[in-house]
């Protein structure tokens, strides 16, 4: 019975789109804790996948977009909401201006690339980027998972 449970929560995660991305982000998410403890890693990410080895930038929100590259040039600061139930570490924190990445997930790797990059690809006509086009501006192509 244990064994029937498993295969189908594996089957809805890989129906649902979004219920893979959790797993992607949390798989991300305990890299970057790791890379903490080392000093390393410090930045503002948006984290997308792709099935293919291409990804098209109409994926990202336009408030992901501006928000990344708000990150990168002013910083951020954060007000957690007093309406979620679950406890608060803190009520709010001001972070300074760090790197600011695009973090895709491609079937293989995540790519790092940086939001100025993604800046200047979409101003230049591009509608996405090939999983080629991704490994040589990456700052980082990173195996996890």
């Amino acid at each position: 019975m244990v064994a029937i449970s498993i295969i189908l929560y594996f089957m809805i995660i890989e129906m649902n789109p979004q219920k893979k991305e959790a797993k992607w982000q949390t798989i991300w998410n305990h890299y970057l804790r790791e890379k903490r403890k080392e000093g390393k890693m410090y930045g503002y990410y948006e984290l997308k996948q792709t099935i293919k080895n291409t990804f098209t930038f109409s994926k990202i929100k336009i408030h992901q977009y501006d928000g990344l590259q708000a990150t990168e040039e002013e910083g951020l600061v954060w007000k957690w909401s007093d309406d979620d139930r679950r406890e608060k570490p803190i009520d709010c924190a001001s972070l300074p201006p760090l790197p600011s990445y695009l973090v895709i997930k491609f079937p293989e790797a995540y790519y790092m690339i940086r939001i100025s990059d993604v800046v200047k690809l979409r101003e230049s006509g591009k509608l996405g980027i090939t999983i080629e086009e991704a490994s040589i501006i990456a700052e980082q192509i990173l195996v996890l998972g």
